[in-house]
């Protein structure tokens, strides 16, 4: 499966990706619900399409090697019928970028690791070291969403960029251009994918000494809801959302909850209720106290903590719609600057690679 998102209706002026082309492309080796950050970054840097590449619904460590050659198949396709000068590829899994690596290699080109956090703790995405480490090193850059990830691609002498965000684009439709909506009542959205560092028992828990507010809760009410026991009526599972639906939840609740029991591990949740404007309430974890330092409740990840987040969010609750206002402001501003940085960066890949060619020999 490969999806298109297309530009814009009109043209964002002197966007600071236009130095690099349209000749990109960005591999995510999986669902386009796994992406949003990578439609994101892969609008904001011009790349005119995102692929996600699908081998089967089923996932596990079993699986992947039965579903593994198709993706390979359609990643070399893709690559060679374009032949992009740029490639982003997101991680994991690290067999994607290997690809992407040996396909620069032997081309050329760029390319740009997208790391997301389980690409380094992992065991099964972390090995070979040797070979990830290597690949790090050959890369453009590696985006990392903290600094602890930042030290281990010290580390290994590889060049690397902090890009904890990347904001929804206000020009997008049906989405942050449009004001901030109030729905009847308190209204909490719940940002679940049914991952195992999600705490949705506890929310559940939470929600049930909390019943004049209403919590939505994305992902469909599968068996798996029968572990959370007898659910509360004010708990409703909203299913896996198209985006404008989920975005419009998202802009519409008065809250937004994103939890995880990781460390060192952002939420593309959170990320998104800043860049609409929504409050947030999430982890306490030091990245995300440090990156949602103003509207934002920071919980720990048990029954009471949740419901007492809760409960501050509603006391306080013009305080906090104010503050995340500011801070969309100032985040976007920093997304701005780290953008800049990663064009240039490629553009002195592109620049190296140039003076690679004209050496004597250099011409294949």
């Amino acid at each position: 499966m490969s999806i298109a998102w297309l530009p814009p209706s009109k043209p964002v002026a002197e966007p600071p990706s236009a130095p690099l082309g349209s000749r990109q492309a960005f591999i995510v080796w999986g669902p386009a619900g796994k992406g949003r950050r990578s439609i994101v970054l892969g609008r904001a840097m011009g790349v005119p399409e995102v692929s996600f590449l699908t081998g089967t619904w089923r996932r596990g460590l079993l699986r992947d090697p039965l579903k593994y050659p198709r993706q390979v198949w359609r990643t070399l396709a893709i690559l060679l019928r374009g032949r992009p000068t740029i490639v982003y590829v997101q991680s994991p899994p690290t067999v994607a970028t290997w690809i992407v690596a040996a396909y620069a290699a032997v081309g050329g080109g760029a390319f740009v690791i997208d790391a997301h956090s389980d690409a380094f703790q992992r065991p099964r995405w972390t090995r070979p070291v040797w070979l990830n480490r290597l690949i790090a090193r050959r890369a453009a850059a590696t985006l990392v969403t903290d600094e602890h990830w930042a030290r281990r691609l010290a580390a290994w002498q590889a060049p690397f960029l902090v890009v904890p965000d990347v904001p929804v684009p206000p020009e997008m439709p049906s989405l942050a251009s449009a004001p901030h909506e109030s729905s009847p009542g308190f209204v909490v959205m719940v940002v679940n994918t049914w991952s195992g560092d999600e705490p949705i028992v506890e929310v559940a828990a939470a929600a049930a000494e909390l019943p004049e507010v209403t919590f939505e809760v994305t992902g469909h009410a599968d068996a798996r809801v029968a572990r959370l026991g007898l659910l509360p009526p004010n708990v409703h599972f909203a299913g896996f959302l198209p985006d404008a639906e989920y975005y419009d939840l998202m802009r519409r609740a008065q809250a937004v909850i994103c939890l995880t029991t990781r460390d060192h591990t952002m939420q593309r949740g959170a990320c998104e209720a800043l860049s609409l404007g929504t409050p947030i309430i999430t982890s306490d974890w030091p990245l995300l106290r440090t990156y949602f330092d103003r509207g934002t409740v920071h919980v720990d990840n048990t029954a009471p903590a949740i419901r007492n987040g809760v409960q501050e969010m509603m006391e306080h609750y013009d305080r906090y719609l104010d503050e995340i206002a500011r801070l969309r402001d100032v985040r976007r501003a920093d997304w701005d600057a780290r953008r800049a940085e990663l064009v240039g960066l490629l553009q002195h890949a592109a620049a190296s690679h140039s003076r690679r060619r004209r050496k004597p020999g250099g011409q294949g």
